[in-house]
């Protein structure tokens, strides 16, 4: 074997020695390792305009509900406006409609009266055919407005929906130029400036509840029967000398393959359970993407 081909199998044996030989010296209570993670949210503009107020920068905690950003809607407030005037003129244009109706109607009742009149005295034979026909015609066309008097009143109710729908996304749009914090967390990015404009649905802060992480670790089969939803668990991380406690808060229902760079108690398990583990950071010592272990607690 040449110097080179024996140098490689040296390396690659090691490495299999240290790596079995770091399993075999795992603790009795260790459950799996992973990267803590956390609940992150991007918050963005629902509208577009310049952006006129940042109130956070990276690295700041917002509570719920707290202002994060302000974007210029003065164009929707216009707009608003202009929908309000027409509101103004389908106002006018129903009190129009409203008293074409009561003419109408007055006409109609009049011209009906000498109909009836008319009508007795064409068959006693005292009115002519034209005269009772001129009345039939006039009783047919005062119906006849009275009826397209009345039909304009739909016509501008549909408008007045209309418009009040109109101005109900506005109102809903004018309220997304304020933009506040979904949930109490910490600023973990910052993507844009005052001054900038914001676009529909583009990203201005990335958000991190950085008081409640959790890591998910992956046990072989004959070790899931080991957990239990609500369970107490420990969680070790290098930064902490002291474990922080933990709970189990969701266990996989369905096996799925080791993933890659997954450490497990039993490392050739090729088929695993996702298991979830929540935990509060005390005292801020635990990072987001921080490597740590998850620990059984040893009952007596």
């Amino acid at each position: 074997m040449s110097c080179k081909k024996y140098f490689q199998f040296s390396i690659i044996l090691s490495a299999m020695v240290v790596f079995f030989g770091c399993q075999e010296k795992l603790p009795a209570d260790f459950a799996g390792s992973g990267t803590l993670e956390a609940t992150e949210v991007t918050v963005g503009s629902l509208v577009s305009g310049t952006i006129l107020q940042l109130t956070k920068e990276e690295g700041d905690r917002t509570e719920i509900d707290e202002l994060l950003a302000v974007i210029d809607v003065e164009k929707l407030v216009l707009q608003k406006a202009q929908l309000q005037a027409s509101l103004g003129e389908i106002e006018a244009s129903r009190i129009a409609a409203d008293a074409a109706i009561a003419q109408a109607s007055d006409n109609l009742e009049n011209v009906q009266i000498r109909y009836k009149r008319i009508k007795e005295l064409f068959a006693k034979g005292s009115a002519t055919q034209q005269q009772f026909d001129d009345i039939t015609t006039q009783f047919s066309v005062a119906r006849s407005q009275l009826t397209a008097a009345n039909s304009q009143v739909p016509l501008l109710d549909a408008k007045h929906a209309e418009i009040e729908a109109t101005m109900s996304v506005l109102d809903r749009q004018i309220k997304d130029g304020t933009v506040i914090s979904p949930l109490d967390a910490t600023v973990v990015e910052k993507y844009v400036e005052p001054g900038e404009i914001a676009i529909q649905g583009g990203a201005l802060y990335k958000l991190a509840d950085l008081g409640n992480l959790w890591i998910k670790i992956y046990v072989a089969e004959t070790d899931v029967d080991q957990f239990i939803l609500g369970q107490d668990v420990l969680v070790r991380v290098d930064a902490s000398p002291d474990p922080f406690p933990g709970k189990v808060s969701w266990i996989s229902p369905e096996a799925e393959f080791t993933p890659k760079n997954v450490q497990t108690k039993k490392a050739r398990a090729e088929l695993v359970y996702a298991v979830k583990v929540i935990l509060k950071n005390r005292d801020g010592i635990l990072k987001i993407g921080m490597p740590a272990e998850v620990h059984l607690i040893k009952k007596f």
